[in-house]
């Protein structure tokens, strides 16, 4: 049935007829019995109607699936509880391999993931201390980049807008090449013009909205997600203030929606799909036994539209 031995050709004829008559069906699960394999690879993301990370599940699912593995999908809402439970289950399923992305890294989770023994490849996170290969962008130096372009166009009232700091790199990295760029520039950061998002557009409106309380406004705002910058596009459409005329505003992920808002949106290029095949590709290779980085670095680079306007 799946050619691991050499038959006669009489009788792969008679049995492939058989099969055919009786409509027959391999049991998986009585394969991976014998097999030890699944062939299935259990992926956790937090949200799926983020295009992040339905992109990143394309990417994944374009390499497992050259080598006839399938993908048992579970999406934790960010919720830690939420988290653990699916851990549990893929320890109970038995899966292959198992790929984490941006979950809330806790010591439970480390203990749990010791206990499946199974490869573990993670996502958007730097495990530091921990064995686990990880995939991601160098968010630091990415955010780092963003904030010296707005810069070199002589901006210097820059506020910025990071990712939840319960999320390293999204919240505490990006933030940090933010604070680096400045502080490499000699530039002065008041403290309301620094706020925290929760990835959604409406947490970003209300950030923006306690920044341009501020008795001076900033000229441009660095925001760590294209999704919450949409949120910040909002507020200052909502006020009549001008994008870029009267303050330019800087995405990070390139999503979809980053070329269709008006104006649209210079970003930073962070290519989920290729985040999903790396992180696909690490995993196959601890499956064959092959050695494997501790961290992969997926690259990153500007893409230049119409939301952000030099001043020099």
């Amino acid at each position: 049935m799946n050619n691991s031995k050499p038959v006669r050709p009489e009788l792969r004829e008679k049995v492939l007829r058989a099969v055919e008559e009786t409509g027959f069906q391999p049991n998986a699960i009585a394969r991976s019995l014998v097999s030890k394999e699944t062939r299935i690879i259990g992926v956790m993301i937090p949200d799926i109607s983020n295009n992040f990370y339905s992109n990143l599940l394309y990417g994944i699912d374009s390499v497992i699936s050259e080598f006839d593995y399938s993908m048992f999908l579970a999406i934790s809402d960010e919720a830690v509880e939420k988290e653990r439970k699916y851990l549990r289950l893929f320890k109970e399923k038995q899966l292959d391999g198992i790929i984490l992305s941006s979950i809330h890294f806790l010591e439970g989770h480390s203990q749990t993931l010791h206990e499946i023994e199974v490869p573990v490849v993670v996502t958007g996170h730097d495990l530091h201390g921990y064995q686990i290969p990880t995939v991601n962008v160098n968010n630091v130096q990415a955010a780092y980049d963003a904030t010296a372009y707005l810069i070199g166009l002589g901006h210097r009232r820059i506020a910025c807008i990071s990712g939840p700091l319960w999320d390293p790199p999204c919240g505490l990295d990006r933030m940090g090449g933010y604070r680096k760029a400045m502080r490499a520039h000699g530039l002065p950061i008041p403290e309301g013009f620094v706020a925290e998002g929760d990835f959604t557009a409406k947490s970003a409106y209300e950030a923006a909205k306690r920044i341009f309380e501020e008795q001076e406004r900033p000229t441009a705002i660095f925001v760590a997600t294209d999704l919450m910058a949409v949120g910040v596009l909002n507020f200052l459409h909502d006020e009549g203030i001008r994008v870029p005329d009267d303050v330019s505003v800087m995405g990070f992920d390139n999503l979809e929606i980053a070329s269709l808002t008006r104006p649209m949106l210079t970003t930073v290029h962070n290519d989920p799909y290729m985040y999903g095949r790396a992180a696909g590709e690490q995993l196959l290779k601890q499956l064959r036994g092959e050695t494997v980085e501790r961290m992969s670095t997926v690259p990153h680079d500007l893409v230049i539209r119409q939301s952000v306007k030099a001043l020099v």
